[in-house]
């Protein structure tokens, strides 16, 4: 593909992102993404087949977008609760993101109708975990973790860290959190999960 094509393709997908935020799944439309990103119907069409389409190609960007803010930042050249905590708090910062929790519920809404949310959790926060397994392991194989199911621990890290904030936020009950009380929270997920798997 033509790097221009390539940029034209990638401006949709940030169209069609917004489109999504602003008026959700159902109301959004193919003319609509076109008429805002500039252009004909056909054109859109020539980079996506359906509305379904864009809509994955957007979750497969805002996952990569989170992978790059967060799960690059793991690091076995540094103390674990070290590692964990930058790990933690910048996950926690992009998940409690309006627009990532925008999209979150609308692929849970379509999950009823399609394959959007196997695809969402396949190609989001399976693919992101993974990689949080594996840094697992690693330490694992250093002794600094006892010895564990890497997938579960990498799991229940997960619930760790959102188990004080997310719920209430993507319900409304808070506003969003300060980057102190980000911090803190971390903290003490990272204190538990240390607390639970180091190799003492």
């Amino acid at each position: 593909m033509r790097v221009k094509s390539e940029e034209r393709r990638q401006a949709i997908i940030d169209v069609a992102r917004e489109e999504f935020i602003k008026q959700g799944f159902t109301r959004t439309s193919m003319s609509g993404i076109a008429k805002t990103v500039g252009g004909s119907k056909a054109t859109l069409y020539n980079y996506f087949s359906s509305k379904e389409e864009i809509f994955l190609a957007v979750m497969e960007s805002t996952a990569a977008e989170l992978r790059a803010t967060a799960f690059q930042t793991l690091s076995t050249n540094k103390p674990l609760k070290e590692t964990l905590g930058t790990f933690g708090y910048h996950y926690l910062k992009s998940i409690l993101s309006a627009d990532l929790t925008a999209i979150r519920k609308m692929a849970l809404s379509e999950a009823e109708h399609s394959d959007v949310g196997r695809y969402f959790y396949h190609n989001g926060p399976r693919k992101g975990w993974l990689e949080v397994s594996h840094f697992l392991r690693s330490y694992i194989e250093q002794g600094k973790l006892r010895e564990c199911d890497e997938w579960i621990a990498a799991r229940q890290l997960k619930v760790l860290l959102e188990a004080e904030l997310l719920e209430p936020y993507e319900l409304g009950v808070i506003a969003a959190p300060s980057k102190d009380e980000i911090e803190a929270v971390v903290t003490r997920a990272v204190d538990t999960f240390v607390l639970i798997y180091a190799n003492c």
